[in-house]
C-alpha cells in the first residue's frame, strides 16, 4: 500500500462519529447560511424600482426595449427635479446674496456631476463583467440606471421641495 494511501487510511480511522456528525452540522450551518443569503439577495433586487418593470415582455429585446423607455422617462423626471431643486435655490429666502446663490448652484452641479459619473461606473462596464457580457446585460444596465435615477430624483425632491 502506498504510504500517502496509508496515512489517508489512518487519519480517516482515527476520526471519531461525533467529529463527523459536528462537520455534518457545520455543514447544514453553512448551507443554511447560503441559502438565507440567496434569499436575502433575491429579496433585495426585488425591491429595486426597476423589479416592477416591463413584467409582460416575453423576449429579451422587448425588455430591453421597455427599460431603454423607462429609463429615459426616468430621466426626464430627474432633469424636472433638478431643475426644481435650482429654483428652490433661486428662491430661497434666507437673505443670501447673489454669490453664494451661485456658490450653492454651482456645489448642486458639481453634486450631480459627481453622481453621474458614480451613475456610469457602477451601472456600466462593471455590469457587463457581473453579467459576463451575456445577453441579459444590456437590460441589466437599463435596469442599473434606471434604479439609480428613481433614487436620486427621490434624494433631490427631498433635500429641495417646493414650499
Amino acid at each position: 500500500m502506498p504510504a500517502n494511501l496509508h496515512a489517508a487510511r489512518s487519519h480517516f480511522s482515527r476520526l471519531h462519529p461525533s467529529r463527523l456528525h459536528t462537520s455534518r452540522r457545520a455543514r447544514r450551518r453553512l448551507l443554511g447560511a447560503c441559502a438565507a443569503w440567496s434569499v436575502a439577495a433575491f429579496a433585495a433586487s426585488a425591491e429595486q424600482p426597476s423589479a416592477k418593470l416591463c413584467l409582460n415582455e416575453t423576449s429579451t429585446p422587448a425588455t430591453q426595449a421597455c427599460l431603454h423607455r423607462a429609463l429615459d422617462e426616468a430621466d426626464a423626471r430627474l432633469n424636472a427635479a433638478y431643475r426644481k431643486a435650482l429654483a428652490v435655490i433661486d428662491g430661497d429666502d434666507r437673505g443670501m446674496d447673489a454669490a453664494a446663490k451661485a456658490a450653492w448652484k454651482a456645489q448642486l452641479a458639481a453634486a450631480q456631476r459627481a453622481w453621474i459619473a458614480f451613475r456610469d461606473a457602477d451601472c456600466g462596464d462593471l455590469i457587463l463583467s457581473e453579467w459576463a457580457s451575456g445577453s441579459g446585460a444590456t437590460g441589466a444596465q437599463y435596469a442599473c440606471r434606471y434604479d439609480r435615477t428613481v433614487q436620486r430624483t427621490a434624494d433631490l425632491l427631498s433635500r429641495y421641495p417646493l414650499h
